[in-house]
């Protein structure tokens, strides 16, 4: 009969022992989970202000990269619509990126759909998007015909780029300089 009672307190300590670890490791996930999201979120936020695109293409416009476990919000200004897209488009690639809402605001005036500068911007755009297009071209436009400027790996490159552009809807004509 001790045996019997023996047993049974140590059975019910080992269950109260394991009872206790079980809610202590559910505390630390708990109490875990917001540091993780947060590292996320800050490591997120980083790597845009980092990265390749924010340092070279969009240097000079004033972007603010607030993230939230994982849903990145851009607020702030930036100088054309191809910068925004762009903006959006780099933070959308980050690992660990849900969602972007995209609250960015073009400076000063926007181009009349269709007008050269309009198509100049279309343009810029579909290029950043084509890895395989030199992101140095020069881009201008004079009454629907686009004209590029830059270096190009070889001859494929340039029909490429001159493609790209031509797909634009309103560009009537691409001359390559």
């Amino acid at each position: 009969m001790k045996w019997r009672k023996a047993m049974k307190s140590r059975y019910s300590a080992t269950l109260l022992a394991a009872a206790a670890a079980a809610v202590a490791v559910a505390a630390m996930l708990v109490t875990s989970m917001p540091v993780l999201a947060s590292k996320l979120d800050d490591r997120i936020e980083s790597s845009a202000k980092k990265s390749y695109v924010f340092k070279t293409y969009l240097k000079s416009d004033d972007i603010k990269v607030e993230s939230k476990n994982g849903v990145v919000t851009l607020t702030g200004t930036v100088a054309e619509e191809s910068h925004k897209s762009l903006a959006q488009e780099t933070v959308a690639s980050l690992p660990g990126v849900k969602s972007v809402d995209n609250e960015l605001e073009i400076k000063g005036e926007h181009p009349a759909e269709n007008s050269d500068a309009w198509l100049v911007t279309k343009v810029k755009t579909t290029l950043l998007f084509h890895s395989n297009v030199s992101a140095m071209t020069e881009v201008s436009a004079n009454n629907g015909i686009v004209t590029l400027r830059g270096d190009a790996a070889s001859q494929a490159g340039k029909d490429l780029t001159t493609e790209y552009a031509k797909d634009v809807e309103g560009v009537k004509d691409v001359t390559m300089r």
